[in-house]
């Protein structure tokens, strides 16, 4: 019984047998699984709504799906009711004591101080101005020529007026010995 099993088998292996030798290795030709004939011809149905949808029927090209969500990011983000040309200094001692903070957290000091880089904040001359509305704009385009930083997408325009108010109400006087001597036109 044993021989007539191995014999069926044998011969169920010959008739899948390939008709192609290499080496004297044979191959079976074997049909793939069904899961993956079903993936195979399902991509075939897709891919012939995709050619109608978007090549006969005009469908939304790839260009137009991204203005499309360009447009709803715009949408969704909050705009900002500051307006720039009603600045005005701050005085509260809250609020330059969080200009303060942000002075140091920006590292400020490592180019108006320390290394000297960067103009004098602490003396009565100013190269770009020294009222509220013309630090607030140097701090937020900054000055590139120069190489100031923009700071309009690291900090928001309240968080620029509070820096401002500090550097005009409460650096000046603070010169040490590293300071650099004075830059621009004097103001009073």
């Amino acid at each position: 019984m044993a021989k007539e099993q191995q014999y069926d088998q044998e011969t169920q292996h010959s008739k899948l047998m390939i008709d192609h030798d290499y080496d004297g290795i044979k191959e079976l030709d074997n049909p793939p699984p069904p899961w993956l004939m079903m993936i195979f011809y399902g991509t075939i149905i897709w891919s012939v709504f995709y050619v109608f949808y978007y090549n006969i029927f005009d469908g939304p090209s790839q260009e137009d799906e991204y203005n499309t969500e360009l447009a709803e990011a715009k949408a969704s983000v909050p705009q900002s009711t500051f307006d720039e040309t009603k600045i005005t200094l701050l005085a509260d001692a809250a609020v330059l004591s969080e200009g303060e903070k942000m002075y140091a957290s920006k590292a400020c000091d490592a180019c108006h101080g320390v290394t000297n880089i960067g103009p004098n904040l602490t003396d009565e001359f100013w190269i770009h101005g020294n009222n509220i509305a013309n630090v607030f704009k140097v701090i937020k385009y900054g000055i590139p020529e120069k190489g100031m930083t923009p700071f309009k997408d690291q900090m928001t325009d309240e968080q620029i007026q509070q820096l401002s108010s500090y550097v005009i109400s409460k650096m000046k006087g603070m010169a040490t010995a590293n300071t650099k001597g004075p830059q621009g036109d004097k103001y009073e």
